[in-house]
């Protein structure tokens, strides 16, 4: 991306209420200014659930504003505006499949492949360059459990602070070890989401096949929060949780430990449950989740964030960030629109992210912005999974699925 701070300035300064103040300068301040006045008022209408060295933290998926990162992440904003192209906001890495748990709903079992070999440190970094210079301000270090690549407080360590932060989504079961958490707070870590599967332990440590794994994750969530390391719970709505109050309960556990946000996914048909199409919530199921989205996140009293996927990703929200606002990479280098969608576009070994970026954004199905979840989307579906026949190894090339198309077309 091209350096826009040569042709504009921006002069931020946060009052005691929080609030940011922005002037603009330059040959486009004219152009522009107003589109950035806006994108501000924006922010300064959004609940803020943290302060981190002098910044507001609105939520976990985006930096702290006003920072180097989260004015990058601006800028990444203004260029989609004026040179109308869209450039990723998050890379999502998987840089294993190691993993402690056995987890029934895993999304990324199917794409392990013992005959291959995962990416090294070193070919991790190159993505990292390349992600960052496509104009991501997000880098997700997922796996698999990250916490098992040896190389992960280096790895944090690498991302460029000023124009990224580092996150990672993990199972919890290392944070509880001493001194783990103050090597990634020492490399930079700047927030950690814990997937938590259900407010009640035993259920929870049964699902995931680790006994104690619970009270592991929460001891490491306090232990994060203590070493200054913004702390998540990762979870999802289902059928269950949502119609017995555990999801509920969990959004309270959340603000009883302290944490900073939680994030409640859609159970999605994918991975090891690919095909189960009857996992997807009602109507009536997502609208009460979106009813704890505004409980909660909209109460001005409560502490913390409450991120519903069932909002954001519909049409009343951002819709679908697989090849939009994010791409993700399995722990082999292949990278697909998003961690729960099986379709592969190359391969970081055979290509520099830039040019499966726009191989993936000039596509026919995905250059256009999806206004809701592609893997709950009967039609997309239809299309690119009900086809897969069973067993097939995941993921699978667009280049597969393309052709798959055609021939029944004829």
């Amino acid at each position: 991306m091209s350096n826009l701070w040569d042709f504009l300035s921006i002069r931020t300064e946060v009052g005691d209420d929080g609030k940011i103040t922005v002037d603009t300068s330059g040959i486009l301040a004219d152009d522009v200014g107003p589109f950035v006045n806006q994108l501000f008022a924006v922010l300064n209408s959004l609940k803020i659930i943290a302060r981190k060295d002098g910044a507001n933290v609105y939520n976990l998926y985006n930096p702290p504003m006003p920072t180097a990162a989260g004015m990058r992440a601006l800028e990444r904003k203004l260029k989609e505006a004026v040179f109308r192209e869209i450039f990723p906001a998050t890379a999502n890495l998987a840089i294993t499949h190691k993993c402690q748990c056995k987890c029934r709903h895993c999304s990324a079992d199917p794409f392990i492949d013992p005959s291959r070999k995962e990416l090294t440190t070193q070919e991790i970094k190159t993505v990292v360059d390349d992600a960052l210079e496509l104009g991501a301000s997000i880098v997700i270090y997922t796996g698999g459990e990250p916490t098992l690549q040896p190389d992960l407080p280096e790895l944090i360590d690498y991302v460029d602070k000023t124009k990224a932060v580092p996150m990672i989504f993990t199972n919890g079961a290392r944070l509880s070890e001493e001194g783990y958490v103050d090597q990634l707070a020492a490399a930079g870590l700047n927030a950690i989401n814990i997937s938590i599967d259900h407010a009640d332990p035993e259920k929870h440590n049964a699902y995931r096949k680790v006994s104690g794994l619970w009270e592991k994750a929460m001891e490491g969530g306090q232990r994060a929060r203590d070493a200054g390391i913004l702390v998540g719970i990762s979870t999802y709505a289902t059928h269950d949780n949502v119609a017995d109050g555990s999801l509920e309960k969990l959004v309270e556990i959340t603000i009883e430990k302290g944490f900073n946000e939680i994030t409640i996914f859609d159970c999605i048909p994918s991975g090891r449950f690919l095909q189960q199409t009857d996992l997807i919530l009602t109507p009536d199921e997502r609208e009460k989740a979106i009813d704890l989205y505004n409980r909660y996140h909209e109460d001005k009293d409560c502490p913390i964030g409450v991120v519903v996927m069932a909002k954001v990703n519909s049409p009343e929200g951002a819709g679908c960030f697989g090849a939009y606002a994010q791409f993700y990479m399995t722990a082999y280098g292949d990278i697909n629109p998003c961690d729960f969608n099986p379709i592969s576009f190359g391969n970081v070994r055979e290509m520099p992210i830039g040019l499966i970026w726009n191989r993936m954004r000039s596509h026919p199905d995905f250059k256009i912005h999806h206004k809701t979840c592609r893997m709950q989307t009967p039609s997309y579906r239809a299309k690119y999974i009900d086809p897969l026949p069973p067993g097939v190894k995941l993921p699978v090339p667009i280049d597969v699925i393309d052709k798959m198309s055609a021939a029944a077309k004829k």
